[in-house]
């Protein structure tokens, strides 16, 4: 017969040892939960494709934040950086000569992210985002109060009242977006983004050390003021979204709240409002040293 004594000799160390493991392990990638139950909304303005842009990547594979999308059952495009001039000549003579204008990589990808959410409208991820629940969301279907359809853009928030060193209060998340095509918010980004690239360019001429001013030319700023303009929102309302608890409805767009975008460290993947997770690998900061960090054969 095995005493007590002899399991817990055994047994203890094998605890501490797992403890051990799972602490140098650190944030394991979440798989998506299936298990959430909802009825999927009958109803949604969001085309069922996925979108990823490929710029500045020469050799992809798929890591298990892309394989995440590949597995939703909705259709995956992936966009180089010839398919988004293309794209670009088809849209806008202006968009093509500012596309090829642009002096870096992740300044084109941004840019072209708005071009194709324009044009064909859908879910657009940046490569390090996971997805979390499955699709469609919820959130995609008719409002449950009042008599609103399906909201034709969803957005979530990155930074509010909390948010320290952000550009923008409130900020808008744009390495993910879900949209119908052809939005107004769209197509005012892009619009902002051609007429101010002179204005950019002589700044960068001016100061060849400099490094582009990513997070106003391309970014979440402009991209921030391309919604909060077509929102119109009074300055009580400014307020509310800088506090954003649940979603919120404004107009044609449904606002999120931070969490559910921008999931961060610690939060529990398990709430039912985390619909995707950011794993904030740095691209727009340091192209290579992010492509080395999540996809080691680029380096």
């Amino acid at each position: 017969m095995i005493k007590p004594l002899a399991i817990l000799r055994v047994a203890v160390p094998t605890y501490v040892l797992f403890l051990i493991i799972l602490y140098f392990r650190g944030d394991p990638l979440p798989p998506i939960d299936q298990k959430t139950e909802f009825s999927p909304p009958l109803e949604i303005l969001i085309p069922k494709t996925i979108h990823h842009v490929m710029i500045a990547i020469p050799n992809f594979k798929p890591n298990s934040h892309s394989i995440s999308w590949q597995q939703s059952g909705w259709k995956t495009e992936y966009w180089t950086e010839v398919a988004c001039l293309e794209l670009a000549q088809g849209l806008n003579a202006s968009y093509a000569q500012v596309f090829e204008q642009f002096p870096a990589g992740v300044l084109k990808a941004d840019f072209c992210r708005y071009m194709i959410m324009f044009a064909e409208g859908g879910i657009y991820n940046d490569l390090d985002v996971h997805l979390m629940k499955p699709l469609p969301w919820e959130v995609m279907g008719p409002s449950k109060e009042g008599n609103k359809g399906p909201p034709s853009l969803i957005i979530g928030l990155e930074g509010d009242g909390t948010t320290k060193g952000l550009p923008r209060s409130p900020q808008f998340v744009q390495w993910t977006i879900a949209s119908a095509p052809s939005h107004p918010v769209l197509l005012d980004a892009l619009t902002r983004i051609t007429d101010r690239t002179p204005e950019f360019l002589k700044k960068q001429q001016d100061d060849k050390n400099g490094d582009a001013d990513v997070m106003n030319w391309t970014g979440p700023s402009v991209w921030t003021d391309a919604v909060l303009a077509h929102l119109e929102c009074t300055e009580m309302q400014l307020e509310k979204l800088r506090d954003l608890k649940h979603a919120v409805r404004i107009k044609d767009v449904l606002l999120l709240p931070k969490r559910a975008f921008a999931v961060i460290q610690g939060e529990d993947h398990k709430n039912p409002d985390i619909l995707v997770k950011h794993y904030f690998s740095g691209m727009w900061k340091h192209e290579k040293s992010w492509l080395s960090r999540i996809l080691p054969w680029a380096r």
